[in-house]
């Protein structure tokens, strides 16, 4: 049961970053070098490699 509720939190995690990411993007005009967008970017993969490994 603690998996599956973790699994939800970090599905939505996950689905928060993403429209931050995309967002984030537009704002600096599909710069995808921009540092900021680096970092958020890096963030979503992290938090896509910790659901890669519950599931």
């Amino acid at each position: 049961m603690c998996n599956k509720n973790k699994l939800i939190e970090l599905i939505n995690e996950i689905e928060i970053v993403k429209v931050e990411l995309h967002d984030l993007i537009c704002k600096k005009q599909y710069n995808l070098t921009d540092s900021e967008v680096v970092k958020l970017s890096e963030l979503l993969d992290q938090l896509l490699s910790q659901y890669h490994n519950i599931k």
